[in-house]
């Protein structure tokens, strides 16, 4: 299939500027003191589950964040995927909803609803 090279251009014109905007409206993230404080810093993730599998076993806190009371779903997905050029990959996923009662950073207990992709 051709590709008009206007169109090309366009489209790679289009995809500069979402990653461009993705940046800036990050850099203007700030963290705000309701937010959770998490379990592990930096970007370290427990996930329970078999250690033969690379897990961290089973009694890992799946919840992510630390002073958290309520409720986890967690699931793990797997399958495969085939990018642009048609290059298969193996694609895993680790989906977690969190609700419950947390502390957050500013001291105060807190409810909230949270999802982890």
């Amino acid at each position: 299939m051709l590709r008009h090279p206007a169109r090309t251009e366009r489209s790679r014109a289009i995809r500069l500027l979402l990653v461009v905007a993705a940046v800036v409206a990050a850099s203007r993230a700030r963290a705000d003191s309701s937010d959770p404080v998490p379990v592990l810093g930096g970007d370290q993730v427990l996930s329970p589950g078999p250690r033969s599998l690379g897990f961290r076993g089973i009694a890992a806190d799946p919840s992510s964040i630390g002073n958290f009371q309520g409720l986890v779903a967690l699931a793990y997905l797997r399958g495969r995927v085939r990018d642009a050029t048609g290059h298969r990959w193996v694609m895993e996923n680790d989906i977690r909803i969190l609700q419950g009662d947390y502390v957050s950073a500013d001291g105060v207990h807190r409810r909230g609803t949270f999802a982890f992709v």
